[in-house]
């Protein structure tokens, strides 16, 4: 049974996608110009598909034993513009249908990770060295439900109503 904040994290989560999903299906072939650097509403799906994937390797890694690479291998999050580009050069000729159920599935594994995740583990500042003090809960609904909002963001910003 998941922790009452996995619960909350996921609970935000799912309400967030459903409304930013609705929203861009609605305008899938926009363009989003200055709000997202001349990039199209596909786009921002992949870039939340591709912090879902770096989400779940950080944690993979760690029950490996591993030190995950955080933010990513070869970067700090003083590149976190570079690493963006990079996840964006990835999926760029994607077609909107395709990043969708990307992101829809990307987005029921981080879930799941999450609901499976100790309320020590989501809660205690200390319990991933390599996260420096920020629990992961919070690194979670950032690569979620927090991300999903930055997105609506951008899409007001853009005009897609």
């Amino acid at each position: 049974m998941p922790s009452p904040q996995a619960e909350r994290i996921v609970a935000d989560a799912n309400a967030t996608l459903a409304t930013l999903l609705a929203r861009a299906d609605a305008h899938s072939e926009a363009a989003l110009g200055d709000a997202y650097l001349g990039r199209r509403v596909a786009d921002i799906l992949g870039h939340l598909h591709s912090w879902h994937v770096i989400f779940d390797g950080w944690i993979a890694q760690d029950r490996a034993g591993s030190v995950p690479a955080y933010p990513a291998e070869g970067y700090t999050w003083r590149d976190l513009d570079t690493l963006n580009q990079t996840l964006y050069e990835a999926h760029r000729s994607k077609s909107y249908d395709t990043l969708r159920a990307m992101l829809v599935a990307s987005h029921e594994a981080a879930t799941a990770l999450v609901e499976s995740l100790s309320t020590t583990e989501l809660t205690q500042p200390d319990a991933f060295e390599w996260l420096g003090q920020e629990p992961l809960g919070n690194v979670a609904h950032e690569c979620l439900g927090g991300h999903y909002a930055w997105a609506l963001g951008v899409l007001d910003t853009a005009g897609v109503a």
